[in-house]
């Protein structure tokens, strides 16, 4: 990761020279051709200016000299030659006409003995007609535009190159920051991997910020070792319990069955209903332990939501159960024939409702039960109302916990327990209000979904 984003900072430093070296030539180019542009503006308004000065078949000899005067003053050395090829004027002659003063002010413009090389010829016209030809040398400028162009030219490539040292510099810092500030955090995450495979499920990582993808990551990974520790104490849990549950039928069945062989026993056949009773509540346990495992199975298939009439799925469920009741004697309808349609997991829901109808109906006597539902805000909820024993303060608290059965309790303890862990899996809640001898309201909150 280090080695990965150092790299990916270099790159960016390569590209931005190569980036900088190619604005530098575009600049030099442009800048070139924007002179030469300039300079070729100004000979053509000197060619226009010495063509000016021939009116009638002559030329007008002060027209001429000042023509000549400006050229020598945008940098240029003139000379004009009539069509036979005789020299007319030239810089020099302008030059020596003008006084002292003036001359000194214009070496003070134009390096008048600076020029160098061929002439340059260009034809005169007038209205068609040739009239001259005009020959040019470059001048040196006092300050020229040549010195202008070798310092922007200068200036240039010391902004350029002092932009890629800010740039440079800025992009290996933030390199070296970032490797390090982004790598320290999944070191500490692969350290705390390291230790959960391990099978140290206590384990957690610090969480910075929960906005950016490390936070949320190390938010998820404490979310997984918290599952990972909650499960692994059920399933020692589970074992303690299940060993618990077997260790006494199976003492009370070893009991039997070495008093019979004794002779301790005078009739056999109490011993060997003692022994039936005792395997029915292992078959009971077993049936629990297997129940339990469909729960967990579930947990882990994903949820499907779907859109659920709830009228409709409660009054299946309650016709599903309803010969248990009548069984018993006991009245099981809906309070309500409110129409709501939720989004939800129907399998799971039928669990759960399924799971509670069936203690109310184990634990009530006489009287029966009443199943309302409703929503309210982004919940809604499912209330199942019994007439029964009702369940002990001091109980309220446990029956969600594997295993555990109140006094009198003819159960397995797991429906209530998995109920509960399908409920919280759902993101919903579960309230309960019991009083002992008037019977047990459970109501089952769950999202409305979307």
């Amino acid at each position: 990761m280090r080695t990965k984003l150092f790299f990916a900072f270099f790159t960016v430093i390569v590209i931005a020279l190569i980036s900088n070296l190619i604005f530098e030539q575009f600049v030099e180019r442009d800048f070139g051709n924007y002179v030469r542009g300039a300079d070729e503006d100004k000979l053509y308004w000197v060619l226009a200016s010495i063509e000016g000065s021939f009116s009638r078949g002559k030329w007008d000899a002060k027209e001429l000299e000042d023509s000549v005067h400006w050229a020598t003053m945008l940098g240029f050395e003139v000379r004009v030659d009539d069509t036979s090829g005789k020299e007319i004027t030239t810089s020099e002659d302008v030059l020596g006409e003008l006084s002292p003063l003036m001359r000194r002010r214009m070496e003070g413009i134009v390096d008048i003995h600076s020029a160098k090389g061929k002439y340059e010829t260009y034809p005169l016209y007038l209205r068609g007609s040739q009239i001259g030809v005009l020959r040019v040398r470059q001048l040196s400028r006092i300050g020229s535009i040549s010195e202008k162009e070798a310092t922007f030219k200068r200036r240039g490539m010391e902004f350029l190159i002092i932009s890629f040292v800010i740039a440079g510099g800025s992009a290996l810092f933030l390199a070296l920051f970032f490797s390090l500030f982004l790598s320290k955090p999944l070191n500490k995450m692969k350290k705390a991997v390291e230790s959960l495979a391990k099978g140290d499920f206590s384990v957690r990582v610090a969480v910075a910020s929960k906005k950016d993808e490390i936070g949320r990551l190390a938010e998820s990974f404490n979310f997984m070792a918290e599952a990972l520790q909650r499960e692994e104490a059920l399933r020692k849990h589970l074992t303690s319990n299940v060993a618990h549950e077997l260790r006494t039928p199976l003492s009370v069945m070893k009991a039997n069955v070495e008093a019979m062989i004794d002779g301790v026993v005078e009739r056999q056949e109490r011993g060997l209903e003692n022994v039936r009773m005792e395997v029915e509540k292992l078959i009971s346990l077993v049936e629990g332990i297997e129940d339990l495992a469909k729960a967990e199975a579930s947990f882990f298939s994903g949820m499907h939501y779907i859109e659920v009439d709830l009228q409709g799925f409660l009054s299946n469920v309650v016709d599903k159960l309803m010969p248990l009741a009548k069984e018993k004697g006991l009245e099981m309808k809906l309070g309500t024939n409110l129409i709501l349609h939720v989004f939800t997991d129907p399998g799971k829901l039928e669990s759960i409702v399924q799971n509670i109808l069936t203690n109310a109906i184990r634990n009530t006597e006489r009287g029966g039960i009443r199943i309302d539902y409703g929503a309210s805000g982004r919940m809604f909820f499912v209330e199942i109302a019994d007439t029964g024993a009702g369940i002990s303060g001091g109980d309220t608290t446990l029956i969600f916990k594997r295993f555990y059965r109140g006094e009198g309790s003819e159960g397995k303890g797991l429906g209530l327990a998995i109920v509960k862990e399908l409920i919280d899996m759902m993101g919903g809640r579960i309230d309960l209000k019991s009083e002992v001898g008037k019977g047990t309201v459970f109501t089952i909150w769950l999202p409305l979904g979307s």
